[in-house]
């Protein structure tokens, strides 16, 4: 997580073109993709998401999905990016608020 956290540091600390910073354009998972291991559990899974996304993101808040799917979060974050054409993600079931 220290490492994490420097690399984010440094995104913040570095200006993109438009000005802002790096880490404001950007969009950064850290997490797991199984919550518990030794049950291989996918359920209220351990992620980080870092970034604004260029401001269509807002960062700084803990959110809770309720169960909904890691790909949920994919599928907004592709919204996020601009892709077009995106409905569904694996097991997605639909976007989420973040």
């Amino acid at each position: 997580m220290s490492e994490y956290a420097l690399f984010l540091r440094k995104l913040e600390d570095t200006k993109d073109v438009d000005g802002n910073s790096l880490l404001h354009n950007s969009q950064i998972v850290y997490g797991s993709g199984n919550a518990d291991g030794n049950r291989h559990t996918h359920e209220n899974l351990p992620i980080v998401l870092a970034g604004g996304g260029s401001g269509a993101l807002k960062p700084g808040r803990y959110v809770k999905t309720a169960g909904a799917p890691i790909t949920n979060l994919f599928l907004t974050m592709a919204d996020a990016m601009g892709a077009r054409g995106v409905e569904s993600h694996g097991d997605s079931t639909g976007r989420l608020a973040v």
